[in-house]
């Protein structure tokens, strides 16, 4: 038996339909035990018969999560532990035969977590398996990748407006990349209306290091050079933490399939469908 503690102290069981819903993701081709305890503080318990395994990394490991995770342990009273400590490259395994011990040494690899934990600033973003497409809530996505086929990933300059105008690229984002050594904005996701009081559209033609939003915009852009490079349609599930203009912030998680537009042997423009999954309130 697995349990997963959530960085707020909530318990669920692996792959519970609880546990999918909180995380708002119900795909089965991420470990996503793994994706929580590595990026979102969570804590994973499992009981054997002669020892229990607990997962977790201390320097995200918060506070209410440690004490669900010692609650667990205090209540079912078993002797024998192994401490897995995620993202630590040297001993990562830790054997404790005492309980009393366990708690103890818990305790002080919590204190890698610091008090004023903040999430990363970066996007979290992880490569899927384009067979998702198939699934009947991507048809957009797959109406857009049969375009794409079609046209033999090619396509003038003078279509390009087209295409970005297309409603089967879902309204997502363009950008040009010459020589894919750079990122120009060729157009805007309909979510992007506004930089403060600037409107987007006063962006058009810069390059992304140039917004107001780069150090969130900037890694989303690596799945761009990869499809670039290599040519090749990219699906991808990005998590990040999104600041408004007026201060706020808020959880978003979207997939979102990317195609590359050759228009010559070194210009590529880009296309980026989005499938929103989730908008939570930070």
């Amino acid at each position: 038996m697995i349990l997963i503690v959530s960085s707020d102290g909530k318990i669920f069981y692996e792959n519970s339909p609880d546990f999918l819903e909180y995380l708002g993701y119900f795909g089965r081709d991420v470990d996503l035990v793994a994706y929580a305890i590595n990026n979102l503080g969570f804590a994973a318990i499992a009981t054997f018969p002669r020892y229990t395994r607990i997962r977790f990394q201390p320097a995200l490991f918060p506070a209410p999560c440690l004490q669900t995770v010692l609650e667990i342990i205090l209540y079912n009273g078993e002797s024998r532990f192994v401490l897995e400590r995620v993202g630590t490259p040297f001993a990562p395994f830790e054997v404790i035969h005492n309980l009393n011990d366990a708690v103890a040494r818990l305790i002080s690899l919590q204190a890698a977590t610091s008090e004023t934990l903040e999430p990363p600033g970066s996007p979290t973003i992880i490569g899927l398996s384009l067979d998702r497409i198939q699934d009947p809530k991507r048809i957009g996505m797959r109406k857009a990748l049969d375009i794409w086929e079609q046209e033999s990933r090619y396509v003038t300059t003078k279509n390009i407006s087209q295409i970005r105008e297309d409603t089967a690229f879902g309204n997502g984002g363009m950008a040009w990349m010459p020589d894919r050594d750079r990122c120009l904005i060729e157009a805007w996701p309909s979510s992007y209306r506004s930089y403060g009081e600037n409107s987007c559209d006063d962006f058009i033609g810069r390059d992304i290091r140039d917004l107001p939003d780069s150090a969130y915009v900037v890694p989303t852009t690596r799945g761009y050079f990869t499809a670039a490079q290599h040519q090749t349609p990219r699906l991808e599930l990005i998590e990040a933490l999104v600041t408004r203009h007026d201060g706020s912030r808020f959880w978003s998680r979207y997939e979102r399939l990317i195609l590359p537009w050759r228009t010559s042997a070194t210009d590529t423009f880009v296309t980026s469908i989005p499938l929103i999954r989730l908008i939570r309130a930070y």
